[in-house]
């Protein structure tokens, strides 16, 4: 019994393990866009960075987040995840 234990351990050693390939270098992080939003009822200043997709620009990423603030449907959270929903204004996109 013995014999039969050392033949079947030394023969999972020589089974191939399988080893997943190394995953492949990540692409260079999207740009970012800083945006700067403001509203009568907000105390200062909101800003948020968002990535600008390709052929998009920092304005147009901007719109997206501009228009979820003045959404009241809109889930995400921006400005400190304030519930204010209207009234928002893009200062600037860069």
């Amino acid at each position: 019994m013995r014999r039969t234990l050392w033949t079947a351990s030394a023969l999972a050693l020589l089974i191939p393990v399988a080893v997943p390939p190394a995953p492949s270098p990540a692409g260079p992080p999207p740009p970012k866009a800083t945006c700067v939003f403001t509203n009568p009822g907000f105390s200062g200043k909101c800003v948020e960075n968002v990535d600008v997709a390709e052929g998009s620009s920092p304005a147009q990423a901007c719109q997206s987040v501009l228009q979820c603030l003045n959404d009241v449907d809109c889930l995400k959270t921006y400005c400190q995840a304030t519930t204010i929903r209207s009234g928002w204004k893009l200062e600037s996109a860069k």
